[in-house]
């Protein structure tokens, strides 16, 4: 009798997290390069965020649309993975390091 109300419960709790999950499209400024490796580069880093469905950097508007279970990950913690790979965000600035393994055709010019 237990393992059938624990069961009931676990089941009408998940139905209640799905309901509140939503996929969400945000966009971000991403400061990039001009070239294909660069858009390669910054998409692959986002679609590797769990919880990250797409990402699409615009290398012209250096736009990125990133689809995402809001669930599951904040757009905050996107940026923090973008910066993490060598691209600024308005929230973040990438380390150094970072910044500093890019190819040299991705680098650009960092604020102060």
């Amino acid at each position: 009798m237990k393992t059938k109300v624990l069961s009931l419960m676990v089941v009408f709790l998940l139905g209640v997290f799905s309901v509140f999950a939503e996929e969400k499209t945000e966009t971000i400024n991403v400061k990039g390069g001009a070239c294909d490796e660069c858009k390669e580069h910054i998409e692959t880093v986002v679609t590797g965020v769990d919880g990250v469905t797409s990402a699409k950097w615009n290398v012209e508007t250096k736009v990125l649309t990133v689809v995402f279970d809001d669930a599951v990950v904040t757009l905050d913690k996107v940026q923090m993975f973008i910066a993490q790979g060598g691209n600024d965000t308005p929230k973040y600035k990438a380390p150094e390091k970072a910044y500093d393994a890019l190819p040299e055709c991705c680098k650009y010019e960092r604020e102060e």
